[in-house]
């Protein structure tokens, strides 16, 4: 009797979890979609290569094909990578990697490496306005139409 008792309080406790669980996935959803916009409106021209003096601070999964990495806490590049199953879950990966030589990133022959050792190759390099798409980020209204856009476009 304990044991199916305990089957229905999980069933009970799954049932309840789950609309929370959907409504923290679809606001995580809706802050990278915000952030993306925000850095895309942000990004210069592409570059090809980018050389990093120091160790990469951070990086963030902000779309299905783009992270944004963190060479110092006031200067960011947007990586557009190229679409493919190796890149479909970067978000549910503990840790990535640059598969690259020299301490460089470049769109010839860089990777982003995910879990399973899984490589992501990269087909864009943007430096981002870090002050400006933090400005934008601030600016619901704008960040709000530029979201839209984006899920328009994807």
């Amino acid at each position: 009797m304990s044991l199916r008792l305990a089957l229905l309080s999980f069933t009970v406790a799954l049932t309840l979890a789950a609309p929370a669980l959907a409504a923290t996935t679809s606001r995580e959803a809706a802050a990278d979609a915000k952030r993306l916009a925000a850095a895309r409106a942000n990004a210069a021209a592409p570059v090809d290569t980018i050389k990093f003096l120091q160790p990469i601070d951070s990086y963030e999964v902000i779309g299905e094909h783009e992270i944004l990495v963190w060479e110092t806490n006031t200067k960011a590049w947007l990586v557009d990578l190229r679409p493919s199953a190796a890149c479909k879950h970067l978000d549910r990966s503990y840790a990535i990697g640059l598969d690259s030589m020299y301490n460089t990133m470049n769109t010839n022959n860089s990777y982003v490496v995910g879990a399973r050792n899984m490589r992501c190759k990269i087909i864009g390099i943007r430096e981002v306005d870090v002050p400006g798409m933090r400005a934008t980020e601030r600016a619901p209204e704008a960040v709000a139409s530029s979201a839209d856009e984006v899920a328009s476009t994807d």
